[in-house]
């Protein structure tokens, strides 16, 4: 019998008897990564496929079975959104593309002048990350205060719209290579990002005309706040005056 790598009990089968790990020996081979990263996407404990494909069909049902219970049918909410930021700046590395200079090289037809709104821009163009939640949590509240009767509390409603941005981002980053070929194409990503977030708003509600206008007004009017406000905190931050960013240069 041999030691168990990790709490050392001897054992003879194929798995530990003690802490469950599955007999290993010392290092790792490359396709030891590659299996524990095709079964992160693949598996039942996280099976980001189907929450993708299930996500876009029903929002609110998948949402809603979730919060009943059926954790292991779909991948959790913050790995799912996690996995999609990690998936869109892989993507921007290996293609070399930029969302923000390539809206302007779209509008202009030139090259991209390193303004202070630009350098704003910039940044927060490379940090969704940070800045994507707090739009969220504004969802969250706006859905909370505008749709008070379907039953759910404001963190159930932002674990619905951490489902809603982690499908967004892995239908906008699967697109960036078009992007790239066409970039006029990167109008469509606003579609996209409004359509696909007010489905998701629509779903979770009963579906009475009223309650799917207020969804479709909520979803731009919050995206408006939400880019206003991270225009401001980031501006802030790097210590450009809001005129700057805001006010167009003078001739």
């Amino acid at each position: 019998m041999e030691p168990c790598a990790n709490c050392d009990h001897a054992f003879e089968s194929a798995f530990c008897p003690q802490c469950g790990q599955k007999r290993s020996h010392p290092g790792i081979k490359l396709g030891e990564v590659v299996g524990d990263f095709a079964s992160g996407i693949f598996n039942v404990d996280a099976p980001i496929l189907r929450t993708f494909r299930e996500f876009i069909v029903a929002p609110g049902t998948l949402t809603r079975s979730f919060l009943a219970g059926k954790r292991k049918t779909y991948t959790p909410p913050v790995r799912y959104f996690l996995f999609g930021v990690a998936y869109y700046f892989v993507m921007r590395w290996l293609l070399d593309w930029d969302p923000v200079d390539n809206a302007v090289e779209v509008s202009t037809s030139g090259t991209v002048v390193e303004t202070p709104a630009m350098r704003v821009n910039h940044w927060m163009s490379r940090n969704v990350n940070l800045l994507l939640p707090i739009w969220l949590m504004m969802l969250a509240l706006f859905d909370r205060i505008l749709f008070p009767r379907t039953g759910l509390r404001w963190v159930e409603r932002l674990v619905h719209y951490l489902f809603a941005a982690g499908t967004y981002l892995l239908a906008v980053t699967t697109l960036i290579p078009i992007t790239k070929i066409w970039p006029w194409f990167h109008s469509v990503n606003f579609l996209l990002i409004l359509g696909l977030v007010g489905w998701a708003a629509i779903s979770l509600q009963t579906r009475t005309a009223w309650n799917i206008a207020k969804a479709v007004v909520m979803v731009p009017v919050s995206f408006v706040l939400y880019v206003l406000l991270s225009t401001v905190l980031v501006s802030y931050m790097l210590g450009i005056p809001l005129d700057q960013v805001f006010l167009a240069p003078e001739p």
